[in-house]
């Protein structure tokens, strides 16, 4: 073999060297095991961080690191061990940000939280706008929950939730062993400033800007339910025109929001399972089958209720004549990906018949509350939904973007082979339904508009135009009201559009 040139040789080691520095200019600490404990030399920290970002590319996705800096006193120099890393824990969450690690003792300030996808990586610089904290030996440090509202562009705003029950109760399910031993010790958090009182203050003001819903889910009779970060609810009740917001009294993610015994059943992160029987002003905590993320928690036509929940990579599923008396666990399945698009994540829906997930890799796994059954569209799949008839409605793709359909809950689909540059699709019923899409879609897409077909998608005819202000691409989801037959669009920054004219024209019946 040739070897390598003497100048290549020492620009291999100058590269292996700079890696080295690079891995040792900070320590890294892992996650906090379960069965972890202190060791005398060290102590805890724990903490939360949610970004509130109004879109889809919300940075918790890829939010993955937590830098911290050791305070140095006079005269001390600073090195690499000054330096902390924080990583990620995600068991029972979806985009509320959990880190935690063994620290050497110290007062430290959070330096910035930084993460990354592809090529792409960012920080948020907090450079200590929390202040400072200690971290003591043999004991925890629970720093509490801290908000980002990205802004546009390189802006954001910080606010602040001080340690409280959830965040102490995601303490004691997630490091049961340090729980258990620290106790009966002092718990540490940041030291009081004016302004961490004022960020403290920002909370609630941030609560009220979440809007990216998930779950967005209807009735037969045309009632709306979704839910959002910091504990946001939407609700349109059935037989009104206003769309409200409620708080469901918790910071945790909402995934699910249901009507149940009178009230609404809403579902989320760590084990969320809340009912309230006055329309929002007082919940009650339901006992949760486990402590994971529940995806889904569906009323069954026989009075029975079915949560969908996962931990880790694992889904679980569960169903309860009576939440107050115990869940009878169905089955259980692992999570998959899809190759095509590794970004995607599993799809819970359900209706009072049947509850399911959809894999971003076409395999569908569905309950009836008594057994479970796995089929697959064979397709990678970006959505999915059911109408009040059972016929699921899946947006797929393998070379090009379709839409399929299947009578019979994934058993068997049916390709309508729509165009690729569908941006969403809305079901009357099988053989009605609304698309925005192309008006004469070639190679490009062309003008937009609100296309529309009575006969299951053979043929498609221009109605009207794209329910968006800022172009079509921004429409986030669109849905048939089973109240009056009219269109509901759903669009960023709490924005929802009303056509009762199949997109001849459109009014906004929400506006923040």
């Amino acid at each position: 073999m040739t070897p390598f040139p003497r100048p290549i040789v020492r620009l291999l080691r100058g590269f292996v060297l700079l890696l080295a520095a690079a891995l040792l200019a900070a320590c890294v600490a892992p996650p906090i095991a379960p069965e972890q404990t202190l060791t005398g030399h060290e102590g805890a920290v724990v903490m939360k961080l949610i970004t509130n970002s109004p879109g889809e590319n919300d940075p918790a996705e890829t939010l993955w690191t937590l830098h911290l800096q050791r305070v140095l006193g006079p005269g001390e120099k600073q090195t690499g061990q000054d330096m902390v890393v924080l990583q990620r824990t995600r068991r029972s969450t979806y985009t509320t940000a959990v880190f935690s690690g063994m620290v050497a003792p110290g007062r430290y300030i959070i330096k910035h939280a930084a993460g990354g996808s592809g090529n792409m990586s960012y920080t948020f610089p907090i450079d200590a706008k929390f202040g400072s904290f200690d971290v003591v030996r043999d004991e925890v440090t629970l720093l509490g929950t801290l908000l980002i509202q990205p802004r546009g562009g390189s802006r954001f705003v910080v606010a602040y939730v001080r340690p409280e029950e959830e965040l102490q109760k995601t303490f004691e399910t997630l490091y049961p062993a340090l729980a258990a031993q620290t106790r009966d010790r002092p718990q540490h958090g940041f030291i009081f400033t004016p302004d961490l009182h004022r960020r403290a203050a920002l909370a609630p003001q941030l609560k009220r800007l979440a809007s990216a819903w998930h779950g967005l889910a209807q009735t037969a009779d045309g009632e709306f339910m979704a839910g959002a970060k910091l504990g946001k609810v939407l609700w349109r009740k059935g037989g009104e025109s206003r769309w409200r917001e409620i708080d469901a009294k918790t910071w945790r993610e909402v995934l699910s929001v249901r009507p149940y015994r009178g009230g609404l059943l809403v579902a989320g992160e760590e084990g969320l399972l809340r009912l309230s029987t006055d329309e929002g002003d007082t919940w009650k905590d339901l006992l949760p089958p486990d402590d994971g993320l529940i995806q889904v928690a569906q009323p069954m036509r026989d009075g029975s209720l079915v949560v969908v929940s996962r931990s880790d990579s694992l889904w679980s599923v569960y169903a309860s004549a009576d939440p107050g008396v115990g869940w009878r666990k169905l089955g259980e399945f692992s999570d998959s990906r899809s190759i095509n698009m590794p970004w995607m994540r599993s799809m819970a829906f359900g209706t009072p018949d049947r509850v399911g997930v959809m894999m971003p890799n076409g395999d569908l796994h569905a309950t009836d509350g008594r057994t479970l059954t796995r089929s697959s569209n064979g397709q990678s799949t970006l959505d999915v939904n059911a109408l009040p008839d059972g016929t699921l409605v899946s947006q797929t793709a393998i070379f090009t973007k379709s839409t399929m359909l299947s009578p019979d809950w994934g058993q068997t689909w049916s390709d309508l082979n729509t165009s690729r540059f569908v941006v969403t699709i809305a079901f009357k019923d099988r053989q009605t339904a609304y698309a925005v899409a192309p008006i004469a879609p070639g190679l490009m897409p062309g003008a937009m508009g609100l296309m529309t077909t009575r006969d299951g998608g053979k043929s498609w005819t221009h109605t009207g135009g794209s329910p968006s202000i800022t172009g079509p691409q921004a429409v986030r989801q669109m849905m048939v009201d089973r109240s009056d037959g009219s269109l509901i669009a759903f669009l960023p920054d709490n924005l929802i559009l009303r056509s009762a004219d199949e997109g001849k024209s459109w009014k906004i019946v929400k506006d923040n």
